[in-house]
């Protein structure tokens, strides 16, 4: 992908899709400020200053990096965000270690090597070399938030604690004008390279999951929230109908 696909998908709420993964830019109404949710594989980091470029906005202007979970692909900017500009990392209280590494609760490079019978996978390893996740990580985050917190940040999103993709997954939760915003991370995709059938809410492959009883549970307690839109880590925004 030669430039970031991005769509403001409620006033002042943007969904950035990168190579692969999306992240989330949350703009102050009053200001320069703002919120940035997941930042992408390593290779992605110049669409990453791209999306905020074309916002006009500047990576020292980013109040706080909100990471669902600390797996290659939402974590990818963080730590140059951090060291080049300043930017402050957040995560949940439980996710700290996957930041931090250098184990994390992620498919291994032996579970992928049993899939490469599959055409799909094959072609998705390549991309995700291509886009450095091989790269070791290491994320130090300056604060912690749990389950329920409202996070004074632009946008004032609730932390939902969503275990089972990772144990420290999470998703937030805005309250705007136009409707409530449902940021949902990995626990919740539309779509994904190894998926098929169509564009709807769904669990990614049962081999990125750390615990397969909690996914489900968190996938059930997010697809439960009554909100207008939900952004996931993958694939497209979805408008979920709110009949009755």
């Amino acid at each position: 992908m030669s430039s970031p696909d991005i769509s403001e998908t409620t006033p002042g709420v943007f969904l950035v899709r990168g190579a692969s993964a999306n992240w989330v830019i949350i703009k102050d109404a009053d200001g320069p400020a703002f919120t940035l949710i997941d930042s992408g594989y390593p290779g992605d980091f110049p669409l990453l200053l791209e999306s905020f470029a074309r916002l006009g906005l500047k990576p020292s202007d980013c109040t706080a990096l909100l990471v669902t979970h600390g797996h290659v692909d939402h974590i990818g900017g963080a730590a140059r965000l951090s060291a080049e500009y300043g930017v402050p990392v957040w995560c949940h209280e439980a996710e700290e270690a996957n930041l931090v590494g250098p184990r994390r609760e992620q498919v291994t490079f032996g579970q992928v090597l049993g899939q490469l019978v599959r055409r799909k996978v094959r072609n998705w390893l390549r991309m995700v070399i291509s886009l450095d996740a091989l790269k070791p990580l290491s994320v130090t985050p300056a604060r912690t938030f749990s389950d329920g917190d409202v996070l004074d940040v632009p946008g004032r999103p609730t932390v939902i604690h969503c275990p089972g993709h990772t144990s420290g997954s999470a998703a937030f939760l805005l309250g705007t004008a136009s409707g409530r915003v449902l940021i949902s991370g990995d626990t919740l995709v539309s779509d994904h390279e190894l998926l098929s059938g169509p564009v709807q809410a769904q669990l990614l492959p049962a081999f990125f999951t750390h615990d397969h009883d909690g996914v489900r549970r968190s996938f059930e307690q997010l697809s439960s929230q009554p909100v207008d839109v939900i952004l996931p880590g993958h694939g497209p925004a979805l408008r979920p109908s709110r009949s009755g």
